[in-house]
């Protein structure tokens, strides 16, 4: 590949995330956007914007709802659904999610991280439905409840001080010191000793017990966390819940490995004839 090749590849992908950028802002508080509004907000100029937005209604991830206005699009409820059929973290956790819940009758959540996001990507319910606030899909902060420090936790320096620098004053950061040495020194003893218990972190009067998932490669993956109450908890023995809990995120993590290595390239059977 020559240098122009590579610098027009570098523009695509460039393009390709400038457009992407757009779907971040539809929140709950931000439900539709204009054109004009996308491109103020993003920096986009006029005519770049104008096309962004026309490929992505092209593609369904975004739909106009009314002239100049634009929410979501149904692409991506597909493309959920999709996830959920195929996430191989899913695959490989929810066996052991059913196993876990009737092992000790605690909501067991598997949380992913996707780049620089936490999020929760399945709730399996115990014995009681417990209202949590970060259910599937909502992104958790990153120094906030178990699931999300037993994460970070394995984060190298540079990328964990460079994410607290810039998220530790929105997230407030409960159980880790007033400071990034202390910060550090708390989330490398997690790291050590393999599991985070937090409590009322992220809604008050419950309590989480994480532990790490692990990719292949020994790269931090998620995490597998038990939800229950206070009153619950003081009618548990946290030893063995931490115990089963961590024993969850080995098994989900040896099964991601399985199954990773099972997988063999496929490519398309017109384009194997095409390649022969």
């Amino acid at each position: 590949m020559g240098a122009r090749d590579e610098a027009k590849d570098g523009g695509a992908l460039s393009s390709l995330a400038s457009s992407l950028s757009v779907l971040g802002l539809f929140t709950e508080q931000c439900p539709t956007w204009s054109a004009d509004a996308i491109n103020e907000a993003l920096g986009f100029s006029r005519p770049t914007g104008y096309r962004y937005v026309r490929e992505l209604v092209a593609s369904g991830l975004v739909a106009r709802i009314a002239p100049g206005t634009y929410a979501l699009g149904p692409r991506i409820i597909e493309l959920d659904f999709q996830i959920r059929l195929s996430d191989p973290l899913l695959k490989a956790g929810l066996p052991v999610l059913h196993e876990l819940v009737e092992s000790t009758g605690c909501e067991i959540n598997l949380i992913g991280l996707y780049g620089e996001h936490i999020v929760t990507t399945h709730q399996q319910p115990g014995i009681e439905r417990l209202p949590l606030s970060f259910g599937r899909g909502r992104p958790l902060p990153l120094f906030r409840g178990a699931g999300s420090k037993i994460i970070v936790a394995h984060f190298g320096k540079n990328k964990l001080k460079k994410l607290y620098d810039a998220h530790a004053e929105q997230d407030q950061p409960v159980g880790l010191g007033p400071d990034w040495d202390s910060a550090r020194a708390a989330l490398a003893q997690l790291k050590k000793q393999g599991h985070a218990v937090s409590q009322g972190e992220l809604d008050p009067g419950f309590v989480g017990v994480a532990a790490p998932v692990f990719a292949p490669d020994g790269e931090i993956l998620g995490s597998v966390i038990a939800a229950l109450t206070r009153h619950r908890l003081g009618i548990t023995d946290l030893d063995r819940l931490i115990a089963k809990i961590k024993g969850g995120g080995q098994q989900i993590s040896e099964r991601v490995a399985h199954w990773a290595k099972a997988q063999t390239p496929t490519t398309p059977v017109a384009h194997r004839a095409k390649a022969a």
